[in-house]
């Protein structure tokens, strides 16, 4: 649990912070807007696609950028270097570090030299962890991207905290209204985008599965 509570409180994962903000920023704007109109306009609604456009392609850059980031994509000339990126714990790092270590050892006595050793064991490690996703690990039960539950979960009590506030107070104004209905929806839509990016992550790992079988 608390190696769950770690990976979902990373929030220094979130790429591009600065395009979900303004999403949610336009999409508060848009809805403060919106309820002062007694009808809808047709460019308020074009609004909405806006910063709904906005979230999306966050949404993308957020990823793609996880899969240049991401430990198991690059290339790596460096054991220490390597394994001191994992979310692992020390003595995990620890044990790995050693086991690489020797590895090199036996391929340079094999031959190879020092930076070959190095290079062939991590890329034979990302590999061996691959293929132990795609084959041994369950649909929902992916390592990768619980930081968007860890901010869904502080966005949603963050909403509840203020419509609490605001109802006991009997001051809930079309401000505050506007805030809760943000944090609520982007919320939402955090949660969602997990699941989007457990069906990209399980589809990748199939193909490298694949490649690699």
């Amino acid at each position: 649990m608390s190696h769950f509570l770690k990976k979902a409180l990373m929030l220094s994962e979130i790429k591009y912070p600065w395009l979900i903000v303004l999403s949610a920023l336009c999409f508060g704007s848009f809805y403060y807007v919106d309820r002062m109109y007694t009808t809808d306009p047709f460019w308020l609604f074009l609004c909405y696609w806006f910063s709904f456009g906005l979230a999306v392609i966050w949404g993308a850059l957020n990823y793609i950028s996880h899969i240049h980031l991401n430990a198991m994509y690059q290339k790596q000339n460096d054991i220490h270097a390597y394994v001191n990126q994992l979310v692992m714990s020390a003595d995990e790092k620890l044990e790995l570090q050693t086991y690489l270590e020797d590895y090199v050892e036996d391929l340079v006595e094999q031959g190879m030299t020092k930076q070959e050793a190095t290079n062939e064991a991590i890329n034979q490690f990302k590999v061996k962890e691959f293929l132990s996703l795609s084959k041994n690990t369950s649909f929902f039960n992916l390592h990768a991207h619980y930081y968007l539950l860890g901010l869904a979960v502080i966005t949603g009590i963050v909403g509840l905290i203020i419509w609490v506030v605001t109802a006991a107070m009997n001051e809930n104004t079309l401000i505050t209204l506007m805030i809760e209905v943000t944090l609520f929806a982007y919320c939402i839509g955090l949660v969602g985008l997990f699941f989007v990016y457990k069906i990209l992550d399980s589809v990748l790992y199939q193909k490298v599965n694949k490649l690699f079988s």
